[in-house]
């Protein structure tokens, strides 16, 4: 059943719009997931950032993300983590520092 002007006053309900394009609201929850950048540098071909974020996170909320996962891969797939690179970190020599003792006498010039 819809609801009228006067019933949505009544109950304290906004009515919402029609989204436009949901083929474009996907690809850009996709770009950004895909390149991490913050919501605020979605492209403006998308549409404004902000509705786009507030979309996304009303169908978070409802939980829906995961159960178009859960339908793609066949199975419920539970708690989903994932690892940025921010939140590593490397030891020194990870970043391509010469370990060790050097002898000197093996050095250019020495």
């Amino acid at each position: 059943m819809g609801t009228d002007k006067r019933t949505a006053a009544r109950t304290g309900r906004e009515t919402r719009r029609v989204a436009k394009d949901n083929r474009l609201f996907i690809n850009a929850v996709a770009w950004q997931t895909r390149t991490g950048a913050p919501w605020r540098d979605i492209p403006p071909e998308f549409g404004n950032w902000n509705s786009i974020h507030k979309r996304f996170c009303r169908r978070r909320d409802k939980g829906i993300g995961k159960t178009l996962a859960d339908a793609a891969i066949g199975e419920p797939a539970g708690d989903i983590r994932m690892i940025d690179s921010k939140y590593i970190k490397a030891h020194a020599d990870a970043c391509g520092a010469q370990g060790g003792t050097q002898d000197i006498s093996r050095t250019k010039g020495g």
